[in-house]
């Protein structure tokens, strides 16, 4: 698995590469913008362009793109759907001019509107954001299963990719470990992620998990909470990670690493370390 962190841009995007370098990562992830805001400032092409340079020469790849919070993919209510889907528009749009492969984006809430009206506004909120750009692929992310949410689940899953033959090539997923943990899926031992592994495999195929994000978690066991942790200090433990970066799919994967205290240079270099130590 190619290893990397989730990268703050608040100093400039080509600035940013410089932290990635000092922490040698083989893959880094970025926001599309303000992660809480709907506000978007265009990006300007020639730092782009650079970004891209710089990036295809310290052979950081692949680049992940990561939409604001804000995105309910699965909204009844039309302000915050339409909202939603320019966001994931624009998301895609960037990453082209990134050279950006893949752009993963939360799934959201059907809001108590049903599961059925929520997968139907899924598939029209991709499909319209796909035709932004022909080239990067939207890996829906699996989220921890809390309230009316579509997508915590390997089934959800499937049922919103199969409404989407005509664009499945260019449709994938994104699992993190903390959420799946959170859905109920024991991933704690090789057996446990073996099991997950067959599970995503029926339901959706192993073919459409482009990325993995690599959390650890306080929180218990199907709990539907969404808080992460430093790798191998929670109940996942190292055992879980150990055997989700020897599984076979998993070698050309890119894992990002979303553990607290970003910010803190130290704290990303440790837990990269642990995660280094376990791919050996």
């Amino acid at each position: 698995m190619r290893l990397g962190v989730h990268i703050r841009i608040a100093q400039g995007l080509v600035k940013a590469l410089d932290r990635a370098l000092e922490l040698e990562c083989e893959t880094v992830q970025l926001f599309s913008g303000n992660p809480n805001s709907w506000t978007r400032t265009p990006l300007n092409p020639v730092i782009a362009a650079e970004f891209y340079e710089k990036t295809s020469r310290l052979s950081m790849r692949p680049i992940i793109v990561h939409t604001p919070y804000l995105l309910n993919l699965a909204s009844p209510e039309d302000d915050i759907w339409h909202k939603s889907r320019e966001a994931l528009a624009d998301a895609v749009r960037r990453a082209a001019l990134l050279g950006a492969e893949y752009i993963v984006t939360h799934i959201g809430s059907h809001k108590g509107a049903g599961y059925e009206v929520g997968i139907k506004r899924i598939h029209e909120a991709v499909r319209y954001a796909l035709d932004a750009d022909p080239h990067p692929t939207i890996a829906l992310e699996l989220g921890a299963g809390a309230g009316n949410s579509i997508g915590s689940r390997f089934e959800h899953i499937g049922d919103i990719l199969d409404g989407m033959s005509d664009v499945i090539e260019r449709v994938g997923i994104c699992i993190d470990t903390a959420h799946l943990w959170g859905s109920g899926y024991d991933i704690s031992s090789e057996e446990g992620v073996l099991a997950m592994f067959g599970e995503l495999d029926k339901y959706v195929g192993l073919d459409r998990l482009k990325v993995v994000h690599l959390n650890d978690t306080q929180k218990d066991l199907g709990s539907h909470a969404d808080r992460h942790y430093h790798i191998g200090l929670g109940q996942i433990g190292e055992e879980g990670f150990r055997a989700i970066l020897h599984h076979p799919f998993t070698a050309n994967l890119p894992g990002i690493i979303e553990t607290p205290g970003g910010d803190d240079l130290e704290q990303d270099r440790a837990n990269l370390a642990v995660l280094r130590r376990l791919r050996k």
